[in-house]
């Protein structure tokens, strides 16, 4: 696929279609068709993108907490976009954040799969029936008028709106197209009867729909070509079959890409539109026969092939999901057990590795699906942040030797007493090494992701996502300044003078007090009133505690327990410790309380202020 797409052979596609037009401009206006149709699709998704602002995700908090309104969102959700494969992108990367449940993404992916046959009927009962071209051109013009708007809101309708004028546009010359090979090709040259034909066909739609990235339009070619005589119905039934296979393969291909959340869903969608082509093809024969009884039922004419193949299409889905909707909780069971989450390394007598022996870290939650979507982005890239945070206060913990479990819930007191005592060898890690290990690859994830995130960004968005960005830096911040610390700190932990040592420990105590305040943030995520109080009492910490550490180094270089050149150090290294407690408090309060980066700006920077003259 991405071998098509490299220079030397998209201009030798570009020259083939060229030729071909000019040979047979009849396929010109197929060609167009089929171009204008995805366009229309592409512009529909842009539109849906731009004015839900949020919207995305409320709807999936309130519809994934049970299976039945998971199916339900997606069918609703797909017959709105018209793209069975967004939807099931924008599942893959909200299960890859952890935002809902497999369950539910399980249920999303089985409704999308259904909602794919509401474009089937819309064409077959009313596409192939009237002018839509006349209906597009209006459509076309207000599209293009509101899609110039300044406003989110009315920039998005318009989308919506060139979205369907240009897919009523491609439909109607698709249709043209096909009419236009009336009397030229002679349909029954291509008819292929039996079970070679089911084979060659489903194949046939399965490799259109990978190439177009879009079920929709390889059933739309099917009902305009079986409308106008250019396809058996026999073998359209067979390319609808294919035409759902081939979804299974995009989500395939954006489910590589993601962590294993969004792996076990893209398994998911494969094996259910493996499972439904397999009873599909199967049962053809049974299927076939029961269209027949069913439109002779509602009322469908004999002769009424579109609407029959609309009906094959739904049929064959409904099948699909009474087979695999008992299963869910044992194939829930399998794609666990298949793609384990990933067990975190462990040292001898299952004690945690040390951060320098642990594997490389790289970003956990952000994939290509994400950028499908403004909300999807953003709330993935919530999600990373929180792992870097993670990351930065482990390094910044082990760049200060303070004691290992400092992040599970200890005391104050605790870790007084722990600093009181000797730190061990194993203890001392390298924080620049700890830095390249563990948080230089994850930002530079963060930043990559950032960057290529080209999606229309409403005024909040845009503002979430220059906050995002600046928390990422701060986090960074912090742990260089615990890398700037460590270098007197390796020197001067092990002072024979007992004043410089027990400097030193108070640093590191305060530090560590800050580490153990911002651990508690996630337990406090639905307590506004008491995130606001520590932050509060961190802020006021930082002040008190500046203020006292200075009195002390003037103090002691009084006392002449200090010379000149240890308090200048210890300044400067408290400098270093306000830097790693500020920067982790602005980086936090964006994550955890939602405050705005701008509060870098108004933050009250605390310089040690000691004059040694």
């Amino acid at each position: 696929m991405h071998s098509l797409l490299k220079p030397r052979w998209m201009s030798a596609l570009l020259l083939g279609l060229l030729i071909l037009f000019f040979w047979q401009p009849e396929a010109a206006t197929l060609a167009a068709g089929i171009a204008l149709f995805i366009m229309g699709m592409r512009h529909l998704e842009d539109g849906f993108r731009a004015f839900t602002g949020g919207a995305l995700e409320r709807w999936l908090a309130r519809c994934t907490n049970r299976l039945w309104k998971s199916l339900l969102f997606g069918v609703v959700s797909t017959a709105l976009v018209q793209s069975s494969t967004l939807v099931t992108l924008l599942s893959i990367a909200f299960l890859s954040a952890g935002l809902m449940s497999l369950m539910a993404g399980i249920g999303i992916v089985f409704g999308a799969n259904l909602g794919t046959t509401t474009g089937a009927w819309l064409l077959a009962v009313v596409g192939l029936k009237v002018d839509l071209a006349a209906v597009a051109m209006p459509m076309l013009v207000f599209g293009g008028i509101l899609g110039r708007r300044g406003e989110a809101y009315w920039k998005g309708v318009g989308q919506v709106m060139l979205g369907i004028g240009f897919l009523f546009l491609g439909i109607d010359l698709m249709k043209d197209g096909f009419t236009s090979f009336q009397g030229i090709l002679d349909p029954e040259r291509y008819q292929i009867s039996g079970w070679l034909g089911v084979v060659v066909y489903t194949l046939f739609g399965l490799l259109a729909t990978v190439v177009m990235q879009s079920s929709h339009a390889t059933l739309m070619i099917t009902l305009a070509a079986l409308a106008t005589g250019q396809l058996d119905y026999a073998n359209a039934l067979a390319m609808a079959i294919g035409a759902n296979l081939g979804t299974a393969v995009t989500s395939a291909l954006g489910a590589v890409a993601s962590n294993q959340a969004g792996r076990r869903l893209g398994v998911a969608h494969v094996l259910f539109n493996l499972m439904t082509g397999a009873v599909a093809l199967a049962a053809l024969p049974l299927l076939t026969r029961s269209v027949d009884w069913t439109a002779e039922l509602i009322g469908i004419a004999a002769d009424a092939y579109t609407l029959k193949l609309a009906l094959f299409h739904t049929l064959f889905n409904v099948l699909g999901l009474v087979i695999m909707l008992p299963l869910t909780p044992l194939l829930l069971k399998a794609l666990m057990r298949w793609l384990p989450d990933p067990t975190p390394a462990v040292g001898p007598e299952g004690a945690d590795l040390a951060l320098s022996e642990q594997p490389r870290t790289r970003a956990l939650y952000l994939n290509d699906s994400a950028m499908l979507h403004a909300d999807t982005a953003l709330k993935v890239l919530g999600q990373e942040l929180l792992h870097l945070a993670t990351l930065s206060r482990k390094v910044v913990a082990s760049a200060l030797y303070l004691p290992p479990d400092i992040h599970q819930g200890m005391s104050r007191e605790q870790l007084h007493a722990q600093l009181q005592r000797p730190v061990p060898g194993e203890q001392r890690e390298d924080a620049d090494a700890l830095y390249e290990r563990h948080v230089k690859g994850v930002y530079g994830d963060i930043v990559d992701f950032i960057s290529r995130l080209d999606i229309s960004l409403l005024p909040e968005q845009q503002q979430a996502l220059m906050d995002d960005n600046l928390a990422a830096r701060d986090l960074v911040e912090a742990v260089k300044a615990a890398k700037h610390l460590q270098t007197n700190l390796r020197r001067q932990i092990d002072s024979p003078q007992e004043a410089v040592r027990e400097a030193y420990g108070q640093l590191r105590e305060q530090c560590g007090l800050a580490l153990i305040e911002l651990a508690r943030l996630a337990d406090l995520e639905i307590d506004s009133p008491a995130r606001e109080a520590l932050f509060a009492r961190y802020e006021a910490e930082d002040n008190l505690f500046a203020e006292h550490f200075q009195a002390l180094v003037q103090r002691l270089l009084r006392e002449r327990l200090l010379d000149g050149w240890q308090a200048t150090s210890l300044l400067n290294d408290l400098h270093y410790m306000l830097r790693i407690r500020r920067h982790l408090h602005l980086a936090h309060a964006v994550l955890y309380d939602g405050l705005s980066a701008e509060l870098e700006a108004s933050a009250e920077r605390i310089e040690p202020s000691l004059s040694l003259s």
